[in-house]
């Protein structure tokens, strides 16, 4: 199952995973509005199910919501490793100590994790 990170963010925060607050736009308005929601500066992320986003221009700062919207403008309808940007997560921009990702990966045979 592949979770774009809005759907993984919303799935932790049902069992109070504590993640950062966000909005999820599908216009270059919506990503402003979303901005002006979560006061500056924000982070515009593409929503692909790959890696790379922020390499392939997909991961923008924005310091208002003017800039967010231009910076979704750039982003949506960007293509990312085949996948094409329609969907973008607004989020406030934190401070970044650590980044951890998680994987599990399933043996439908055993019925069980590898």
């Amino acid at each position: 199952m592949d979770l774009y990170e809005y759907q993984g963010k919303e799935l932790f925060r049902r069992f109070d995973i504590p993640v950062s607050d966000g909005r999820l736009a599908e216009t270059p308005s919506e990503a402003r509005v979303a901005a002006e929601e979560l006061a500056s500066p924000v982070v515009v992320k593409a929503q692909v199910l790959t890696g790379g986003r922020g390499k392939a221009g997909g991961v923008k700062l924005a310091d208002d919501p003017a800039d967010a919207e231009a910076k979704a403008e750039a982003i949506l309808g960007l293509d990312i490793r085949g996948h094409v940007v329609e969907k973008l997560w607004i989020e406030r921009a934190s401070d970044i100590a650590k980044e951890y990702y998680l994987s599990i990966a399933f043996d439908r045979g055993a019925k069980q994790p590898l």
